[in-house]
């Protein structure tokens, strides 16, 4: 029998592709796995900040579950979540609609309209901050002409969850548009020219052609906002901070300010977990609803 690689030492190669990715694995597990454990296990804990001072069982999870202000912290959240993705899709969609056939008009306004989706979150926060201040900002100045009155805007707790909602879905649905167009863009123009031979107008092409087409596009690019606006924090910290009155206090935000404000920061790693679980029954769906997951 001839010798082969492969009978030459069956050992060497069952342990060839672990070798092959073992540096990946490292970094995966320093960067990700290590942390995920260390805060499950601080969830446990009672520290003195960094200091673990004794182990509590289940004592953070109570007082997290049992505190309203958590409850609040997880309303605020979903609103923010669901108002942010509500605007981005229907702003998205509307600009992919609309310049899909507006040739090359169209590509230089799809160019304009994703600036600011460039931008950082701290550049965005900065840009309407500015906007919004209600000593001289230019929206309340014109609403002033208008006759009126804008009030505090960022300051007014009933106003300013609204507001972080309309600056998040204005930064954000260029991405929806995009996703949108190229969804748009793919899909075979028979389909039209069919139902045009049917006698059916814009609105049979768009409910029966174009959102049949797209949907599962929709449905990807919405998981994978909801993701980032959950984690999104860089844009309340510089137009709120949190505020006024905790009305724009998300679980994300909740979880950065107990980590460097708290004396005991096990309750907040309980908010932590609560945040990770919610990002993985997120990315669950995702997987299963772009056919990444089999079965």
């Amino acid at each position: 029998m001839a010798d082969t690689p492969a009978t030459r030492n069956p050992a060497h190669l069952s342990w060839a592709p672990f070798l092959w990715f073992a540096p990946a694995i490292l970094i995966l597990f320093l960067v990700t796995l290590y942390p995920t454990v260390f805060v499950g296990w601080l969830s446990f804990q009672k520290t003195r900040y960094y200091d673990l001072t004794g182990f509590v069982g289940l004592t953070n999870y109570v007082e997290v579950f049992s505190s309203p202000a958590f409850w609040n912290t997880v309303y605020v959240s979903l609103v923010y979540v669901a108002g942010s993705l509500a605007g981005a899709v229907v702003l998205g969609m509307a600009a992919a609609l609309v310049l899909n056939n507006a040739g090359p008009t169209g590509t230089v306004l799809r160019v304009l309209i994703l600036f600011p989706w460039t931008l950082s979150m701290s550049v965005v926060g900065s840009i309407w901050l500015w906007l919004l201040n209600p000593s001289f900002g230019p929206i309340p100045y014109l609403m002033q002409l208008t006759g009126i009155d804008p009030g505090l805007m960022l300051g007014d707790p009933g106003l300013a969850l609204p507001l972080i909602i309309v600056v998040t879905a204005w930064w954000s649905f260029p991405y929806v548009m995009v996703m949108a167009t190229a969804a748009m863009q793919s899909i075979p123009k028979e389909l039209y020219e069919a139902v045009e031979i049917d006698g059916g107008g814009p609105l049979v092409k768009f409910r029966y052609v174009t959102l049949t087409h797209i949907l599962p596009t929709l449905g990807s690019t919405a998981l994978t906002l909801s993701i980032m606006y959950l984690t999104l924090m860089t844009l309340i910290i510089v137009m709120t901070g949190g505020g006024p009155l905790g009305s724009t206090t998300t679980l994300s935000f909740e979880a950065f300010r107990g980590t460097v404000q708290a004396v005991n920061i096990g309750p907040t790693a309980v908010v932590s977990i609560v945040v990770l679980l919610i990002n993985v029954g997120l990315g669950v769906v995702y997987t299963r609803l772009t056919g990444r997951v089999t079965g």
